[in-house]
């Protein structure tokens, strides 16, 4: 989005040029049609809620990228590479912190404990989305 020039303000009508060479920076039309807005504050506040563990190894613009893709794992729009999987469940390797997973939920399980099937030494969830219940990060355990 372009800003008039400051000089016509004021001013309603034609402006009186001065009889020189100058020119003045018109508002010149857009190319595109289409203007989008995108914004990162949701993937801000999510990365506030990390734990300070997650913190000290992930930049903020590595958990933008990352929660982008959790939330395009757990719609279907791209695949992850799985490393295990339940009843309700699957369970997704991580690139951008790699002694966590990333646990996609399928559907609303009233129970406490999941159990997942995984060749990898999968922990407990330490972290929970507060918008979207299904995206957890899980530890990986010793």
């Amino acid at each position: 989005m372009k800003v008039p020039p400051i000089g016509t303000f004021g001013t309603f009508g034609v402006l009186k040029q001065r009889k020189t060479n100058q020119s003045i920076n018109f508002i010149k039309p857009l190319k595109n049609d289409t203007v989008s807005f995108t914004s990162n504050a949701k993937y801000i506040k999510m990365y506030a809620t990390l734990p300070d563990e997650i913190k000290k190894i992930l930049s903020p613009e590595d958990a933008i990228d990352m929660f982008k893709n959790m939330e395009w794992i757990a719609n279907g729009v791209v695949k992850g590479k799985e490393v295990g999987e339940g009843e309700y469940s699957k369970v997704y390797k991580s690139p951008w912190i790699p002694d966590y997973f990333i646990l996609i939920l399928d559907s609303d399980n009233d129970d406490d404990k999941i159990t997942i099937y995984s060749g990898e030494n999968v922990g407990d969830s330490i972290w929970q989305s507060e918008n979207d219940w299904r995206l957890q990060i899980l530890k990986r355990s010793a």
